[in-house]
């Protein structure tokens, strides 16, 4: 088992007792652990390595709104934004449909969306672990899967994929199960750093 608790097994029940214990030990955090984290993240998302530091203003990213027990992106949203970037949040639109989009004016909501994630360079996805193989655990609703599956599967107009972990969720290759649906990100980013997965 890996530091998050890889499972031994696969499946949707090797998933299920994974998500159960990555979000056992994030709730577990108090709220100057996740305040501490939060801040490393944001620095190490603009730090050497990411290609976020390289974006000009007008750039697109597709990030989301951090739950309380999430990696926090409030800060780094706000550094984005800093730097002219043009943030986009998910919207869930229906329980089997792919996410739609807005453009992340700093209000709850706001008036204006985004048809998709196809113009973005990144899109950072929140995950409960991911492997050094790029499969990523989510949180099982399969909104994300049903989005990233309307992108070209490779080729210069791909934005690049990072799920947004913790340290300890960053497992080795191959410690998660994949699914036909699961499509691999590109990269992890950890309050650590940016970790190229390809």
């Amino acid at each position: 088992m890996g530091a998050a608790g890889a499972p031994s097994s696969t499946g949707p029940d090797a998933k299920r007792s994974l998500r159960s214990g990555v979000r056992a030990a994030r709730r577990a955090q108090d709220d100057g652990e996740r305040a501490a984290l939060d801040a490393d993240l944001a620095a190490a998302a603009l730090g050497p390595g990411s290609p976020l530091a390289a974006l000009v203003a007008g750039s697109v990213v597709a990030l989301y709104d951090s739950l309380p027990t999430e990696p926090g992106t409030r800060g780094l949203r706000e550094e984005l934004a800093a730097r002219g970037v043009v943030v986009v949040l998910p919207v869930v639109v229906g329980p089997d449909a792919p996410l739609a989009w807005r453009v992340d004016d700093g209000a709850d909501g706001g008036p204006h969306r985004a048809d998709g994630i196809e113009d973005a360079a990144v899109v950072l996805l929140p995950a409960l672990a991911v492997d050094g193989a790029g499969t990523r655990l989510g949180q099982g609703g399969g909104h994300y899967d049903r989005s990233l599956a309307l992108l070209a599967p490779s080729g210069p107009a791909r934005p690049l994929l990072a799920a947004v972990v913790g340290d300890p969720e960053l497992l080795p290759a191959g410690a998660l199960p994949r699914e036909p649906h699961d499509v691999p990100v590109d990269a992890a980013l950890t309050p650590s750093g940016w970790h190229d997965l390809r």
